[in-house]
């Protein structure tokens, strides 16, 4: 069928996909959306992927990130499939995907340091965090300030939370960077937003 050759010919994507995104579910909604040219809602992942809902929600709800294997990606891909479909639909939705979590580890790498003494500088507060991310958001709405309660939700804290932990805040920029975010245009807004000593 369509979808053998098409998944044998992404089995190095798919792959590589995969060990950068540990199976997460949430990185291959992302995926998913992508490839569909729509948000695709949770449920519809989980369908996707052979997940129970039920565990994937108790697992969210307890902290942890549910994950599938590298066959049930394989498989959802697989069912993804039209028979119309040509191998340069799916390629550079995959290659974009890899650049983008690749980019994002370097920079938090190269960045860590910086990123710890802001947050230790700041004492967690979620309003300069805010502001620091409404610096680094693409134009036009770059400096625009947040709506109500947007950053606690991109932070995935408490709605009246005010102060996050580093893990928060390191784990939320890793997620929002994009694959043309540089280390360079992070470490500017960083000094610009640093309290001084």
């Amino acid at each position: 069928s369509n979808a053998d050759v098409l998944v044998n010919a992404l089995r190095g994507d798919i792959a590589h996909f995969y060990r950068l995104c540990g199976g997460n579910i949430e990185y291959i909604g992302l995926l998913f959306s992508e490839m569909a040219k729509q948000p695709l809602p949770p449920q519809v992942i989980c369908d996707l992927l052979g997940l129970d809902q039920i565990a994937v929600k108790t697992a969210f709800e307890a902290g942890q990130q549910p994950t599938a294997t590298e066959e049930q990606l394989v498989n959802a891909v697989k069912s993804s499939v039209d028979p119309e479909d040509t191998l340069d639909m799916y390629a550079p939705i995959f290659a974009r995907h890899v650049r983008r979590f690749e980019n994002s580890r370097n920079v938090m790498a190269a960045l860590r340091p910086r990123l710890e003494e802001f947050h230790r500088s700041i004492g967690g507060d979620v309003k300069r965090i805010a502001t620091l991310f409404s610096d680094l958001t693409p134009e036009p709405q770059r400096g625009q300030p947040m709506p109500e309660g947007m950053i606690n939700m991109l932070l995935r804290i408490e709605p009246k939370a005010s102060t996050c932990s580093l893990a928060d805040f390191l784990a939320c920029l890793e997620r929002n960077m994009d694959a043309s975010d540089t280390a360079d245009e992070i470490a500017a807004a960083l000094r610009r937003h640093q309290p001084p000593a």
